[in-house]
């Protein structure tokens, strides 16, 4: 393809998460393809009734959806099918839409690891298969490394910087590792003078199970309404360091490891997998820390030297210019 979309129509199929996917499909048309996008998965009530009391029927209403957008789709002419993850995907999908457009090249990408979302029984069926994360990258033969991008909105941030407010940034979902991990995290800053901003997002209702168990949370931590893109943006831009405690269940980087990166804030994370990134290992904008035992080099904090002038993350153009490029660098 030679990275050129120009009248290509793609099939898109993937998840409804923040706008990613309407920033993806955008940037495809821009770049001159016909694009149709299918979420992976019924959003509305049919699916959370099944998927909280009838898990049985799931793969059944999951066929039959997959089934329903190969019926909306005929005729379609495609030249490619475009999945991200892709919920419970059937190898029985694949196999119809070759039958339908064999000449389409079918290209996966996965932001979730195979233990959080299963996908290595399909992902034999597509021509190219990438992923964010290290581990799959490693222990499936067919799956190559493309790390997450970063979105044009964060161009004007990373332009105009300003003058920074917080040592520490501290922003993700809540999970009981990582709110040890931010605990903990205050704690060592107190002691060291340091300014941190901590944000954890959390439902009312999984806060409301936790209570039940006993388990009062920090209301000054823990947030039941996700954090605005632009005021985390803004917040993003007055950090000097950004901290990320991994999805113990992935191993890649996490798309606010990206953002960060790609805006020159520094990455104090607790992944030791992010030293397999090329882009790590030649960068001193990362440094590795254990969230049972808070310890940060005061260098690593206020050295300003540290921040690269280079632009070390893939804009989302690129990132798809890479996927269906088939780009080996």
């Amino acid at each position: 393809m030679s990275n050129n979309f120009q009248n290509k129509k793609i099939l898109f199929i993937g998840p409804i998460f923040h706008n990613y996917h309407i920033l993806i499909k955008e940037k495809l048309e821009y770049l001159g393809a016909t694009v149709d996008f299918y979420p992976e998965r019924d959003y509305g009530w049919k699916f959370k009734i099944i998927n909280n009391f009838f898990k049985n029927y799931l793969n059944k209403f999951q066929n039959k959806y997959y089934n329903s957008i190969l019926g909306n789709s005929e005729n379609g002419d495609y030249d490619f099918l475009f999945v991200i993850r892709g919920y419970m995907l059937s190898p029985n999908f694949i196999n119809k839409f070759k039958k339908l457009y064999p000449k389409a090249k079918t290209i996966m990408y996965q932001w979730d690891s195979n233990k959080e979302n299963p996908f290595s029984d399909v992902s034999v069926l597509f021509d190219q298969v990438y992923s964010f994360d290290f581990k799959d990258c490693n222990d499936i033969p067919s799956v190559k490394y493309i790390p997450l991008f970063y979105t044009d909105d964060l161009i004007p941030y990373r332009e105009n910087k300003q003058e920074v407010e917080y040592d520490f940034f501290f922003m993700g979902w809540c999970f009981p590792e990582r709110y040890k991990a931010v605990v903990s995290f205050r704690e060592f800053t107190i002691a060291n003078n340091y300014k941190l901003k901590a944000f954890l997002y959390m439902p009312f209702s999984s806060y409301l199970k936790e209570a039940l168990r006993g388990n009062l949370l920090d209301r000054s931590i823990v947030s039941f309404t996700p954090m605005n893109r632009v005021e985390y943006l803004s917040i993003l831009r007055r950090s000097r360091v950004m901290v990320d405690v991994s999805n113990p269940r992935q191993t890649g980087l996490a798309m606010r490891v990206i953002e960060a990166i790609a805006m020159n804030v520094k990455v104090l994370t607790n992944n030791k997998n992010l030293s397999k990134d090329k882009i790590v290992e030649k960068t001193k904008l990362f440094s590795f820390f254990d969230e049972k035992d808070v310890c940060v080099e005061q260098d690593f904090v206020n050295n300003q030297s540290f921040v690269s002038k280079d632009n070390l993350m893939l804009s989302l153009e690129l990132w798809l210019k890479n996927i269906f490029g088939d780009n080996e660098n």
